[in-house]
């Protein structure tokens, strides 16, 4: 069993609710036209996590087309399995496998996708494996997050960090980056401009590129009562899920009274939150994530 990014990198929890909002069906138009994608075709989700993206794949494409996940980590395929079961979902099947040496034949699928994958595994084995599957026309895209062009626009009439959230978090946020660099996160990462010449050196033709920006905000009148709850719930469920695995970095044992403290800050600041949203007041934060969306055809 692998499931060292599930416990030490994120969780499944995490990836889901994140996954769940940059993939809205107000998407998705928008999101099939950038990756290639139309019905009754079989697509690959390589590096899949807790399947986000393959169960939206799934209603998008319709019943007549089928949806594979592969992914390392047995811990994200065992929750989405779960969630497919529990939905009723009947064309997706899961896989545990390496995206460098994927367990399907060659010419064996119309289109490969991947979110937030290349910039973790060597870039060229990557997409070549996926063309090695991939039919004669069928398409291989990438979807990256442009992490350091995220926009956070932060109200300070909100519930903020306190000093003391911050001076616990250092001490796992520390060991944590270091984890991350021997885990090798993000030692692939590319600059936008270089993968659609790898695309082009590689002999994929009808090469496009993408983008889609994905907007966060609470306040936004299209926001029902519950939605506004719903993004703040899901928000105080991945912190709290960051805090378990971040836990785990830590080589020794932090002081339980510590830990309960930080957890204590945590839920409070989120209650602070919701109360206003109670109450009907407005702060106007939120948070812009674009997505670059490169595709090709073999």
């Amino acid at each position: 069993m692998n499931n060292l990014w599930s416990n030490c990198v994120q969780g499944p929890l995490t990836l889901d609710l994140s996954r769940d909002i940059r993939f809205k069906d107000c998407y998705k138009d928008k999101l099939l036209e950038a990756l290639g994608l139309k019905s009754e075709i079989t697509v690959i989700d390589i590096g899949c996590g807790p399947g986000t993206l393959t169960r939206k794949l799934s209603k998008w494409l319709g019943e007549k087309s089928t949806v594979i996940g592969i992914d390392i980590d047995s811990k994200f395929i065992e929750y989405a399995k779960n969630i497919a079961r529990d939905l009723g979902i009947n064309n997706i099947s899961y896989i545990e496998g390496n995206a460098l040496k994927l367990p399907l034949e060659d010419n064996s699928v119309d289109a490969c996708t991947s979110h937030t994958v290349i910039e973790h595994v060597p870039n060229k084995e990557f997409l070549l494996e996926q063309k090695r599957i991939c039919k004669t026309g069928g398409t291989v895209s990438v979807i990256s997050v442009m992490h350091k062009q995220i926009i956070k626009a932060l109200s300070k009439h909100g519930p903020q960090i306190s000093q003391r959230e911050k001076e616990l978090w250092k001490i796992i946020d520390e060991y944590w980056e270091e984890e991350d660099k021997n885990r090798e996160v993000d030692k692939y990462e590319m600059k936008p401009i270089e993968l659609p010449l790898l695309f082009e050196q590689l002999g994929f033709h009808d090469i496009k590129i993408d983008a889609l920006a994905i907007p966060t905000c609470i306040d936004d009148c299209r926001n029902s009562m519950k939605d506004r709850i719903a993004i703040i719930e899901s928000e105080r469920a991945m912190e709290l899920e960051a805090l378990e695995i971040g836990i785990r970095q830590v080589p020794y044992k932090l002081p339980k009274e510590d830990i309960e403290e930080l957890r204590s800050l945590i839920e409070s600041r989120f209650a602070r939150r919701i109360d206003m949203i109670d109450k009907g007041k407005a702060i106007w934060d939120f948070t812009v994530v674009t997505l670059i969306i490169v595709s090709g055809r073999k």
